[in-house]
């Protein structure tokens, strides 16, 4: 995974939107302590590991109801890499994530509108299991809090198992101890319900073979049913075959005699439709001669309702010209009435231009009295806001006077208290002096306790063991007194200088707490400085604010005088105001008038000529009245000869239907003729006894048949329900062998789990020992990387206990200076993220603290030489960073609001 963005909106001191871009290597994000920092690494931790080190209400900006994270990281896929933008509000439910489309250029909602839904989509992208492994995998590797970078490793030994122990997933071991504890007996339980079912099972199975023996007695009985079935169904196909051959005879009797009626029923139809042919032949020749006789009077009907069709033509577009000329006259009118308004409207505009001229000089005196006015009014607030303002500064100023004053007591009072002790540093020395004195005693006394124990143990005459000379018994006593003596006074010694290490060390303890108050001093200067720039800022701002105050007074002083003044002038403003309206109503009258009497022309030349084209049509009436006389006296004949014009027309068609008819009649006489024969032929080759005998035969056999295969289908059901039985007891046999085997598993099973219990409680610690052997060499190279000194290696105990060892002496964590501790913990930090970082980034919240310039440029030079992170960004207060990482991000906090640079 590689963060891309981090976008904060109203989230603790960011106001409105402000957008992180981070880059890939080392990436450092300075500004001073408060300016807003960590709240980047926290926004990251709240949005994908729902991790917070604070309450979630503190996290949104002072004044805003609620503020909003977004995370956008790319991340490989099954797709290849993949970017996204994680999206969460607090102070109100919002959730989201999207994936960015590179061919359409969109983001895409993945549908995730809640806070459960989005942890488990972020758990499946760092595969891990739960939110809980998520904010751990934050808290104590990839984003550790300032608070606990040190501190973990201060804890006691119990503490440490418990912290360290979950994040590198050992506590796995003790979980599964606990969880295979009642695996045992839940297995031996399994085994009892398994006997009580094999026993069931037994009992069930004990009919099988009386089941079988009835299966095969039911197949034999059902064998013989379906034999003689199928000899009395042959039987009965014979007698079919010669009752069908019979049947058919009858059924073709049958047929003749329908088709003997059928053709009489024809013969006679056909005599009907002849005779009526031959009567529709008679009314089509009698039609014929009337259209003969009407045919003249037929024509010139026609050729007057022609010309009566072209006439009523000319009369509608003569109407047309009519409609024309009188619509024509009515727009001629309504524009001579149009140009009388227009020339009273043009006399208006005249009078008004002359208004406007003799009024300007007052409408514009009367404009600006009206608008000084105005402006003098809305700034009759704004004294009292001066005055407020006035008194906020003077309170800010003396606020910001008392800080300032605070600030240098409290440098005063460092300074004295830093005179008075004594440098760390040195304290440190002198307990690292002690600490190897202590050392060398308690070498000294084992060696002089073995020389006790050998002296002890050696024969008189042998040679001494310390010295090589004769060893006689009171050299034997002197010299084991003398070794118990020097013993005596190591143990003295030893015990003043705990004495004294204990005191040295709450001094050293005390002076650290000094000497980081006086590394202070620098930050209270500057904050110093800054506030007597602000402070005389202050003072400026009320100086300006109190002269405009007097400035604003002095004018309102002069508004009754502008006001009575305006009130003189507003009859003519108002005269000024009405002619001005007329002049904008008007205004296009004289322009339109000329436009008008040009139009008036027009139109009185389009109505000339509409009755020019009016004067073709004279004479139209007469004529249309001579061509509708015409058309009265012919219409008796026209109408005569089309009520006969259509059955006149079929003459010859009805005698070809008159002759068709009577070849058809004689036709159908000679068929009649021959099938009546055909019949009486048939009827003497039919035997009716026979074919009744056989009809009862097959009746008898069929009924035999039906009551056999009424048994078969009784013997079948019953050897299916006895095979079904089988089946289903040989079904239980076999569940009942697996149940066997099964039982069998099961006490293999029972053996295993009582050996893996007792096995996995063990593998825990000595998983411990390795991977803290692993890390611990890692973490090793990385300190003396970051301390430049050769001479001190750093251990990582089974136990999770930093210890560095220089030259003899083996300095635990809580020991070490405060630089070698945070070089110490950022070592085993650093070589954990490696063996843990799938993820490929990480944040160092103030990692360098008590390290000088060397030490932070090892601390950067390993950082980037880290292959496994894609990303580590580096959170610091100290501005050298900004010259030795690949990126930087400054943060700088202005009047309460956090604003961010890139480098």
């Amino acid at each position: 995974m590689r963060i891309t963005e981090v976008a904060l909106e109203d989230i603790k001191s960011y106001k409105g939107r402000t957008e992180v871009p981070i880059e890939g290597g080392v990436t450092a994000i300075l500004g001073e302590n408060g300016a807003g920092k960590s709240t980047i690494q926290e926004a990251i931790g709240f949005a994908l590991f729902d991790s917070l080190p604070f309450n979630n209400k503190d996290f949104v900006r002072e004044g805003a109801s609620s503020g909003t994270v977004e995370v956008t990281f790319d991340t490989p896929t099954e797709n290849g890499t993949e970017r996204f933008r994680v999206t969460r509000s607090v102070g109100r439910s919002n959730y989201g994530v999207h994936r960015y489309d590179a061919e359409t250029d969109e983001w895409i909602d993945q549908d995730i509108d809640s806070k459960s839904q989005l942890m488990d989509w972020v758990c499946v992208r760092f595969d891990v299991e739960d939110g809980d492994e998520l904010g751990s995998l934050w808290e104590s590797c990839i984003g550790v809090p300032q608070t606990r970078f040190l501190s973990d490793f201060s804890q006691t030994a119990r503490n440490r198992k418990a912290t360290f122990d979950a994040l590198l997933n050992l506590d796995a071991y003790e979980e599964s101890w606990n969880q295979l504890k009642d695996v045992p007996d839940a297995i031996e339980k399994q085994q009892q319900d398994l006997r009580s079912e094999i026993d069931t099972l037994t009992g069930e199975v004990q009919n099988l073979p009386e089941e079988r023996a009835e299966a095969e007695s039911l197949a034999d009985a059902v064998d013989e049913l379906e034999a003689r079935i199928e000899r009395k169904e042959a039987e009965v196909s014979e007698k079919e075959t010669e009752y069908e051959e019979l049947a058919a005879v009858e059924e073709k009797i049958e047929s003749l005699e329908n088709e003997v009626e059928s053709l009489d029923q024809e013969i006679e139809a056909t005599e009907d439709q002849l005779e009526n042919a031959e009567a529709e032949l008679e009314d089509a020749e009698e039609a014929r001669k009337k259209c003969e006789a009407n045919r003249d009077g037929y024509q010139q009907y026609q050729d007057a309702s022609d010309r009566l069709d072209e006439l009523e033509e000319e009369e509608e577009e003569r109407d047309a010209l009519e409609d024309r000329r009188d619509e024509q006259r009515e727009e001629i009118q309504s524009i001579e009435f149009r140009v009388e308004q227009l020339e009273e409207q043009s006399e208006t505009l005249e009078e008004a231009q002359e208004t406007l001229e003799s009024l300007e000089t007052e409408k514009e005196r009367y404009e600006g009295l009206d608008d000084r006015i105005e402006s003098l009014k809305d700034r009759e607030d704004d004294v009292e806001a001066f005055q407020q303002e006035i008194e906020e500064l003077a309170a800010e100023i003396e606020e910001t006077e008392a800080e300032i004053e605070s600030l240098e007591e409290t440098i005063a009072e460092i300074e004295e208290e830093w005179a008075e002790t004594t440098d760390p540093d040195e304290i440190g020395e002198e307990i690292n002096n002690k600490e190897v004195r202590r050392k060398q005693l308690k070498n000294e006394r084992e060696r002089l306790e073995e020389q006790l124990e050998r002296l002890r143990d050696t024969d008189v005459d042998a040679p001494c063991p310390t010295c090589d000379r004769p060893l006689n018994e009171e050299h034997r006593s002197k010299t084991i007194e003398q070794r118990e003596d020097r013993i005596e006074e190591i143990e003295a010694e030893r015990a003043d200088l705990a004495e004294e290490l204990a005191e040295l060390r709450e001094r050293h303890e005390a002076a650290t707490e000094v000497k980081q108050r006086v590394e202070k001093i620098s930050l209270h200067q500057d904050k110093i400085e800054s506030l007597e720039d602000d402070l005389d800022e202050l003072r400026e701002e009320k100086e300006e604010t109190e002269a405009e105050l007097s400035e604003l007074e002095d004018e309102l002083a002069e508004l009754p005088d502008l006001e009575a003044e305006r009130d003189d002038l507003e009859e003519a403003y108002n005269e000024y105001q009405k002619a001005e309206f007329r002049v904008d109503e008007h205004a296009d009258a004289p322009e339109e008038l000329e436009e008008k009497r040009a139009e008036l022309e027009e139109e009185q030349s389009v109505l000339d000529e509409i009755a020019d084209e009016l004067d073709e049509f004279d004479g139209l009436d007469e004529e249309i009245g001579e061509v509708e006389d015409t058309l009265e006296e012919t219409k008796e004949a026209y109408q005569t000869y089309l009520q006969n014009e259509q059955q006149a027309s079929q003459v010859k068609e009805r005698r070809e239907r008159a002759d068709e008819l009577d070849d058809e009649l004689a036709e159908l006489e000679a068929e009649i003729e021959e099938t009546e024969t055909e019949l009486e032929e048939t009827r003497t080759s039919f035997d009716e006894e026979r074919f009744e005998a056989l009809d009862a035969e097959i009746d008898e056999l069929n009924g035999e048949i039906q009551r056999a295969k009424g048994t078969l289908e009784e013997k079948k059901e019953n050897l299916e329900r006895v095979r079904e039985e089988i089946e289903r007891l040989e079904a239980k046999l076999e569940e009942r062998q697996e149940k066997l085997q099964q039982l069998k598993e099961l006490k293999a099973d029972q053996q295993f789990a009582e050996w893996v219990r007792a096995n996995v409680r063990e593998a825990g610690p000595k998983m411990r020992e390795i991977i803290t052997d692993r890390i611990g060499a890692r973490a090793n190279e990385l300190f003396r990387s970051i301390r430049g000194a050769s001479g001190e290696t750093l251990e990582w105990t089974s136990d999770y206990e930093i210890v560095v060892h220089d030259a003899d002496v083996r300095k635990s964590f809580t020991t070490l200076s405060g630089g070698e501790k945070m070089a110490a913990a950022l070592a085993v930090r650093l070589a954990i993220l490696e063996q843990l970082a799938s993820v490929g980034v990480a944040f160092l919240d103030e990692p360098t603290a008590n390290l000088d310039r060397e030490k932070k440029q090892n601390l950067v030079t390993q950082l980037k030489q880290l292959d496994s992170f894609e990303q580590l960004t580096v959170i610091s207060h100290d501005q050298t960073f900004d010259s030795m990482t690949d990126y930087t991000v400054t943060v700088e906090k202005d009047q309460q609001s956090s604003e961010v640079t890139v480098n």
